[in-house]
């Protein structure tokens, strides 16, 4: 068990919660808290999602997230390397066979050059002795000199078409690029949310000065009431989506899974946060066309 695991672990038994209170409050999964704390960092999604969950579960056992920040960062610095490994195998092995192929057609490319060099000898020779009688001779020379011209085109063929379908191979085996999770503010009163993986994601609401706030998630209150400024907000949204009603939105700051979102200006203003699976966020996100000056449509990724 990990440094941090064991913080959270002691945290956690000392308000008397076990791991599926946990879950049902914060919406993460069970084994993903057990990873957290034995420290085993692989099974979760990615690195994004262990800062997150660690934040949420840490805020809810009454612990201070800025305080365990030093502990994650180093496991996760001792963790990531093994990510690594494998892509830049393959990448020396697809190199590999890049030098293979300009060997073979370098060798090609010179035996080519030196085969059409003696047919253009052999056809002159030909020529000459045609000039001087027997045409079936200078017949008999030309079908001779057909048969040398064949080996030269065959052995290129032959070298390219295996080199290629290693090289194709090769472009199979390379790792897809990792998914991220979709953030679409698709008007000023809604916003379309989605993991690759269908696993909760981060909500965090700033309150740069006072203001009335309501968040709802299906049938279970977040928070409802008037907040000062400082009393920010941390939760995680998951398919129930969240429905949010903001006293004054200029005094509101709201960021999903590190993405801003553009709440405007005004009182009493309603955005509903809606969970669509990953597939139909993508599509909506790939046909999603800007227009004009609008700023309410998408959202802004947090530096």
């Amino acid at each position: 068990m990990s440094e941090l695991g064991q913080i959270l672990k002691k945290a956690r038994l000392e308000r008397g919660l076990t791991l599926d209170d946990v879950q049902e409050a914060t919406k993460i999964r069970k084994r993903y808290l057990e990873a957290i704390e034995e420290g085993d960092y692989k099974v979760l999604p990615g690195t994004f999602y262990v800062r997150a969950f660690v934040k949420t579960y840490a805020e809810h056992v009454g612990l201070n997230p800025d305080e365990l920040s030093p502990y994650y960062t180093e496991e996760l610095q001792v963790s990531e390397p093994d990510t690594t490994i494998e892509p830049m195998i393959r990448k020396k092995r697809s190199v590999q066979h890049t030098d293979r192929f300009g060997k073979w057609a370098t060798t090609i490319l010179m035996w080519s050059f030196f085969i059409l060099i003696i047919v253009i000898i052999y056809l002159v020779i030909v020529s000459q002795s045609g000039k001087d009688g027997d045409d079936k001779k200078t017949t008999d020379n030309a079908g001779i000199t057909d048969s040398v011209v064949e080996p030269g085109p065959n052995t290129g063929d032959n070298g390219s078409n295996g080199t290629g379908s290693e090289s194709e191979e090769e472009q199979k085996q390379e790792p897809e690029a990792n998914q991220e999770p979709i953030v679409l503010q698709v008007s000023e009163d809604r916003v379309v949310v989605s993991s690759p993986d269908n696993q909760p994601l981060p909500f965090e609401v700033k309150l740069v000065d006072g203001s009335y706030l309501s968040l709802t998630s299906g049938n279970e209150k977040l928070v409802s009431g008037s907040l000062d400024k400082g009393q920010d907000q941390s939760f995680t949204i998951s398919e129930a989506g969240i429905k949010a009603l903001f006293g004054n939105a200029e005094r509101c700051e709201v960021t999903v899974a590190g993405t801003k979102i553009e709440l405007g200006k005004g009182f009493n203003k309603r955005i509903n946060f809606e969970w669509m699976s990953y597939d139909e966020a993508k599509a909506l996100k790939d046909n999603q066309q800007p227009t004009g000056d609008q700023t309410s449509g998408t959202a802004t990724d947090v530096e």
